[in-house]
């Protein structure tokens, strides 16, 4: 259940903190006393799902759900409502380790990257879409295992993922920003022969996902950029 926090209350829960996002809009992620988080979510128009399913609690049942299959995660807090400044908040505990945005610049190493696409190879065997899978929203942890943060936009399905998502989610791997400009350098199709790799399938299984990934539209910007 989330929490309403007044004015004063807000106050006291950041004193000691410092802001570690900010946007036009205002601040978005805390850095609070304690090795705290305080990440708030804006609303941006009336009538839209996140006033039906707010982001706040979507982190939340995201989080459980990742650790019930054994993922790293982030252990949430609390819930919370800031009328006064139009927000909606979590706070969590930061999950120990570094992002592999750090690990992998400037030169990626082979294990790592081995690493990654069998972690992301397992959450797609999974059914788990996780929409905001970018180096810098992965990390590795300090028990060796590999964690996800920023979890309000993950997609559980019953199922592994079909082709096209598989191929949608690399792609956000890839189109990171400056989080992805390692793995970019170190090239699309070297890693997918890593992801297919640590498939449980058949060769032949493995040959016919690949010929469908490299296809697909979501993937062959990224393929004529590297060939360019």
């Amino acid at each position: 259940m989330s929490h309403r926090l007044d004015a004063g209350e807000y106050a006291r829960l950041v004193a000691g903190g410092r802001v570690l996002e900010r946007d036009g809009h205002g601040v978005k992620v805390w850095w609070l006393p304690g090795d705290r988080i305080l990440k708030l979510f804006r609303v941006k128009r009336w009538f839209t799902s996140a006033r039906l399913r707010p982001y706040h609690v979507r982190f939340a049942r995201n989080a459980a759900r990742l650790a019930r299959l054994g993922v790293p995660v982030p252990r949430v807090e609390q819930l919370c409502r800031i009328p006064h400044l139009k927000r909606q908040g979590v706070v969590y505990r930061m999950l120990p380790g570094r992002t592999l945005s750090d690990l992998l610049a400037p030169e990626p190493p082979l294990e790592l990257l081995e690493r990654l696409a069998a972690f992301l190879a397992e959450l797609h065997q999974e059914g788990v879409y996780f929409r905001s899978v970018h180096p810098g929203n992965v990390l590795l942890c300090e028990d060796g295992r590999l964690g996800l943060i920023d979890l309000q936009d993950v997609r559980f399905r019953r199922r592994p993922l079909n082709a096209g998502e598989r191929a949608r989610n690399i792609r956000h791997l890839f189109a990171g920003g400056r989080h992805g400009a390692s793995l970019r350098r170190w090239g699309l199709e070297p890693f997918l022969e890593l992801y297919l790799r640590a498939l449980p399938w058949d060769e032949g299984r493995r040959r016919r996902l690949r010929q469908r990934l490299l296809r697909h539209r979501a993937l062959q910007s990224l393929i004529t950029r590297e060939k360019s």
